[in-house]
């Protein structure tokens, strides 16, 4: 034992000291990159072909009405405050995630004629205000399939022990602070816990309450399935949409406009 120790501490003596080590070891790593911050997102100009409009990676169809974009399954289960957000988004409590600029979907879903209301004034704070939107999910199942659903019936309300209500969403427009368009903030596109900073909203009572509202595993695809989601206008509100003011089940940090 005492012979181990002794070689053990010649070594020690022989090695140069840590921060030594440590320097030489840096030292010899060649420089970090430089490292930019990601560009900030501008409207994409529309271009038109055929039937269609290209805003961007969102798609108009003119004469079906309706907005296409692309993404992907980010949830297969778990509690949610978001249905669909960017890839920068709030990805640990959305649903999907779809690919697209925030200007770009805003400014398509102008395009097919849809009237944003007054923004609400806070996080869970509502009712949202705006045109109803109708949203459906598309994706291909393991048979090779085509299966299409409306999009509340991903979203399961826990205190109802049911998935949403079927009917529109509530288009509110983002909205301007300071300056900044704030879907490019936070990337929050629609919104299952209201969100002033959302695109769309959920017209329900239940979008004042950030604890209740999970994944409806039972009607999820996988995690990672492609899935394109599509918006048209709808002729009338949610029949259950809330209209009188309601207060949030969780208060929030309020901001001016």
């Amino acid at each position: 034992m005492h012979r181990v120790f002794r070689v053990f501490l010649l070594f020690a003596l022989l090695l140069p000291p840590a921060g030594a080590l440590a320097r030489r070891y840096i030292g010899d790593l060649p420089p970090l990159p430089e490292l930019k911050p990601d560009p900030v997102p501008v409207p994409t100009p529309p271009r038109r072909e055929g039937g269609k409009v290209f805003f961007g990676n969102a798609v108009v169809d003119t004469a079906a009405r309706t907005l296409t974009v692309t993404g992907w399954v980010n949830q297969a289960g778990g509690l949610i405050e978001v249905f669909a957000c960017g890839p920068r988004g709030k990805t640990h409590e959305s649903a999907f995630v779809i690919d697209v600029n925030p200007f770009d979907l805003q400014n398509g879903l102008l395009a097919l004629g849809l009237k944003a209301g007054e923004p609400m004034p806070a996080f869970g704070v509502g009712p949202p205000h705006g045109d109803p939107v109708d949203i459906f999910v598309d994706w291909t199942d393991a048979d090779g399939g085509t299966r299409t659903a409306r999009g509340e019936t991903f979203v399961r309300d826990t205190e109802k022990d049911e998935p949403l209500a079927p009917g529109p969403w509530t288009f509110t427009g983002s909205v301007v602070i300071d300056g900044r368009f704030m879907a490019i903030a936070e990337e929050t596109f629609v919104a299952s816990f209201w969100d002033p900073y959302a695109i769309v909203n959920n017209p329900l009572a239940s979008g004042s309450n950030d604890d209740i509202l999970f994944v409806n595993a039972e009607a999820m695809p996988p995690r990672g399935t492609p899935i394109a989601m599509r918006f048209s206008p709808a002729a009338a509100p949610h029949p259950e949409a809330v209209t009188e003011p309601m207060e949030s089940a969780t208060p929030r940090i309020r901001y001016g406009f």
